[in-house]
């Protein structure tokens, strides 16, 4: 067999059999993991049906042998909310209690008392419902931005992650980045529920934000480089779509069983001790190693892949071996080659290449961040937070299987397109139609779908475009500035506290911004893909169908 490049050592040592498919379950248990720290906020940050507590004046009556009961206190001092016609959440009359009878046998009028914000607590309608960092904490009415702060603090935390945890995997090896990230997963999931105060647990929300993503990046990497091509698209999405729904599905209902959010946060994040198991399964990349110029250690590491697949390797092969493996993403070792090496600023010289990447990474930063908010959002709904948050995650796999072959059929530019208009026209319906709350469910539910659609068509984008030799950068500042957008997503959520209507409208025009955005991307569908800078000059020149000829007809 001749040994030309690396993917002839995949074939030599097994290509796709037992080690690959090892890794593929790794990777799928990290896709596990990635939907506890991605939707189980939703669930755990949950407000349940609220209002003002009036158990210390029924105390005080109790004491004074009142004729009222409990019920009727409650109507009296709870006014009516006229935008609702509900109960109100967060204030109570200030009615003395020497004349509350008087007020209960309809006496005299209530608008005679001012409204002040509950003084003693509130009661919380957990019938059917669990208990959540909310109900715990009281983060309701003054204090209800306590919890989409939390989330976006663990936001920000992420970019850190994405960062330093980026160059602990470049600068150390994958498998010691991700045991880190999967270390610090842990050990801030099991601590959560001790914090019974609003900055201890947001600090934590901030650690384990850092883990949060780089966890399953690193490991996603690490898989993608001992896989041969054929399968890459097979590792990513297959187990991606199938952890994530099983994820999402089953934990809505092992909390309405436990009715304690503690009690789940620990059996979810006790899981993550399992990678005490993975240095017996997964090896170091033989890539990165050969990378760093370790090329003994390389091929140890094939020789140990080769034995798991039941492959064996001649020993007069080691020579050749082991002078692929050092040609293999070999760096540059004289000055001159580090300093003409292409860096992110080269990527701006170019008009074409400059606009192309912008538009990008903007398109991405946009669509990253409506995903997070469809899949908040259903904390907004008025369904069954079970029922909703199943549907919505079981989504997640007809999307992801779909996107597969819709990206091929009908290419990426009208995939992004097409899901991100429909996406748009959904939640924009729902805007209008908030009095009917099982509409608005369905119409929700089908702006999930084409916003994980969506999702799925621009990382094909975020990694197609940028040219070879500097994607890794091109990459990076993409994923770090998305953060940014997931930072907001909270906030956006959140202003369904002062109409229901509000966070729909702000989505669903972001969606339809961000399908027309997209048309000024190239098609990337069956093309030869931009290696060098030089590609990328004219890659995608007078490519958009709307506002790219007007953008480049004039470039030279």
């Amino acid at each position: 067999m001749e040994l030309i490049n690396f993917e002839d050592l995949l074939v030599l040592i097994g290509g796709w059999c037992r080690y690959q498919k090892t890794l593929l379950v790794f990777f799928f248990i990290n896709c596990l993991f990635l939907a506890y720290s991605a939707y189980t906020p939703v669930l755990f940050l949950y407000t349940p049906d609220h209002f003002c507590s009036v158990d210390h004046i029924w105390n005080n009556l109790e004491s004074q042998e009142s004729p009222l009961d409990k019920e009727e206190l409650i109507n009296v001092l709870i006014p009516i909310d006229q935008s609702t016609g509900k109960k109100s959440k967060c204030f109570i009359y200030d009615i003395p209690i020497n004349k509350l009878e008087v007020m209960a046998l309809g006496n005299h009028s209530t608008l005679q008392f001012d409204t002040i914000p509950c003084p003693n607590g509130w009661y919380y309608n957990t019938t059917g419902l669990f208990r959540s960092v909310i109900t715990d904490m009281n983060w309701v009415c003054g204090d209800s931005w306590k919890g989409p702060f939390s989330q976006s603090m663990f936001s920000f935390g992420s970019l850190f992650g994405t960062i330093g945890l980026g160059y602990v995997a470049d600068a150390f090896g994958r498998l010691s980045a991700w045991y880190a990230a999967n270390i610090l997963l842990m050990i801030t999931g099991l601590v959560t529920p001790i914090m019974t105060d609003f900055v201890g647990f947001t600090c934590l929300r901030f650690l384990q934000g850092i883990s949060f993503d780089s966890f399953f990046s690193i490991f996603y990497v690490l898989a993608l480089e001992c896989v041969p091509s054929n399968k890459r698209a097979l590792i990513g999405n297959l187990a991606l779509a199938i952890g994530m729904t099983v994820a999402g599905c089953y934990e809505p209902w092992a909390l309405y069983f436990l009715q304690d959010w503690k009690i789940l946060n620990t059996i979810l994040y006790a899981q993550v001790a399992v990678i005490i198991i993975a240095p017996w399964f997964v090896f170091e990349s033989v890539r990165w190693l050969s990378g760093q110029g370790r090329i003994d250690e390389a091929y140890e590491e094939l020789l140990k892949i080769a034995k798991v697949n039941g492959r064996k390797i001649d020993p007069g092969l080691e020579s050749k071996i082991k002078h692929v493996l050092a040609n293999t993403d070999k760096k540059s070792t004289t000055d001159k080659e580090k300093m003409n090496q292409p860096t992110l600023l080269d990527l701006m010289k170019t008009p074409n290449l400059r606009t192309n990447y912008i538009v990008m990474t903007t398109v991405f930063m946009l669509t990253l961040g409506l995903f997070d908010m469809n899949v908040r959002i259903i904390g907004n709904l008025e369904q069954s937070i079970y029922i909703t948050f199943t549907i919505s995650s079981f989504l997640e796999l007809p999307a992801d299987l779909l996107a597969i072959w819709g990206l091929d059929w009908i290419g990426r530019r009208w995939s992004a397109f097409i899901s991100l208009f429909l996406s748009g026209i959904a939640m924009g319906i729902a805007s209008v139609v908030t009095t009917y709350p099982l509409v608005v469910l369905i119409l929700t539910m089908v702006g999930r779908f084409f916003a994980t659609y969506a999702l799925n068509t621009v990382f094909s984008f975020v990694m197609e475009i940028v040219p070879t030799v500097v994607r890794g950068q091109g990459v990076a500042v993409a994923r770090f500035l998305a953060g940014l957008t997931i930072f907001s997503s909270p906030y956006v959520v959140f202003t369904g506290t002062i109409h229901k209507s509000i966070p729909y409208i702000i989505i669903g025009v972001l969606n339809i911004f961000s399908a027309f955005l997209v048309t000024l991307l190239p098609e990337t569908t069956n093309r030869h893909l931009p290696d060098t800078l030089e590609d990328g000059k004219d890659f995608g020149k007078d490519q958009g169908f709307w506002l790219m000829p007007c953008l480049t007809k004039n470039r030279k």
